[in-house]
């Protein structure tokens, strides 16, 4: 139990970590809330009302907390530790034994749960919640047309739908029968259709028939070339998929810009761990180093600056993989990379480990 949550000093240190990142996740977040909000005012309409807004922006909040992780944490170690350094309580510290790199160590335990729960999160529930969010919008907008819905291929022709809240349910679906000589001979039509025990049931169908020239209704029917799993890897956002369906799917698919896509998310998420530990590694340099002796509102801006620069490279690489050789994963290391090298610089003026 002392190896997971130390002695006394560990475990105050942890606690003023946990605390302080717990107020920057709030603060972040509220404020996030708040211009997430008044960015979607100016779509109100009579079919997005002011609820589904709110209902928005609070579906798009955790999606957007996980990809801030790396940069929560940052600020939530250098606002920890420096307020523990304002206090007299590092110093204390040192007194009872403690080195720099027992005081950093110590402060990695809340960041470590806090990014655990994030990737489990990643993987069984943002991306469906961020799905379901972005469909939902989209749809009470009135703005999704053909172009911006899901076309699919099947044995018996082609078929589209307007959007999937959920791998379990898509909605407005026109189905295009085509025969032998590639002449559109039906179209059905149906506002939803969802997928019970394996099975795509169609709701309130409308069947046009082209080569009988008559329309007739079905309440519901078993809609037997529906979309398969593999189905929806093809054509949904990759920021929709789990880590794990990721890494299948950085090998399956057939567009080379596609596979670049999904193998970026996938690094991305992955590494995603990493950049926070090199970035509070950079934090901890300036917490023992030049910050020491600095307010606590100069840090949180120092954090700030580093945080939005660091974004700033990292989306750079990125979408230079996008439009060049340069492959994902290295894309993803550089900015790392980068971070750790002046991160140890720091280290050794500040000597951190000691």
């Amino acid at each position: 139990m002392k190896f997971l949550f130390g002695d006394a000093v560990d475990r105050n240190i942890g606690f003023q970590v946990a605390v302080s990142l717990a107020i920057v996740i709030f603060t972040i977040g509220a404020i996030d809330f708040i211009f997430l909000v008044l960015s979607e005012l100016s779509d109100i309409s009579i079919s997005y009302k002011f609820d589904d807004v709110l209902i928005y922006c609070i579906s798009k909040i955790p999606y957007s907390l996980y990809d801030l992780s790396p940069y929560l944490c940052l600020i939530g170690v250098m606002v920890g530790l420096g307020n523990l350094n304002d206090q007299g309580e590092l110093t204390a510290s040192k007194i009872l034994g403690k080195s720099n790199l027992n005081i950093l160590l110590s402060s990695l335990r809340p960041i470590l749960l806090f990014l655990f729960l994030g990737l489990i999160a990643s993987e069984f529930w943002l991306p469906g919640l961020s799905q379901k969010a972005e469909e939902s919008r989209l749809i009470k907008q009135e703005i999704i047309d053909s172009d911006q819905g899901y076309w699919l291929s099947n044995v018996e022709g082609f078929s589209y739908f307007r959007s999937t809240p959920s791998k379990e349910l898509i909605e407005d679906i026109t189905i295009y029968k085509i025969d032998s000589e590639f002449k559109l001979i039906e179209i059905r039509k149906s506002k939803k259709a969802s997928l019970v025990s394996g099975s795509w049931i169609l709701e309130n169908i409308q069947i046009e028939k082209l080569s009988e020239g008559f329309v007739q209704n079905d309440e519901d029917n078993v809609w037997h070339s529906g979309p398969k799993d593999s189905d929806f890897n093809l054509i949904l956002s990759p920021k929709y998929f789990s880590l794990s369906l990721l890494r299948d799917q950085m090998f399956n698919d057939v567009s080379e810009y596609r596979r670049n896509l999904i193998a970026l998310e996938f690094w991305r998420k992955l590494l995603q761990p990493m950049m926070a530990f090199v970035l509070i590694l950079l934090a901890a340099s300036f917490i023992f180093g030049p910050m020491r002796d600095q307010k606590s509102g100069q840090r949180i801006l120092l954090g700030i600056v580093i945080a939005f620069s660091v974004n700033i490279i990292k989306s750079l690489f990125e979408s230079i993989s996008m439009v060049s050789t340069m492959s994902p994963f290295v894309a993803v290391c550089i900015p790392i990379v980068l971070i750790f090298i002046v991160a140890l610089i720091l280290i050794k003026r500040t000597r951190l480990i000691s």
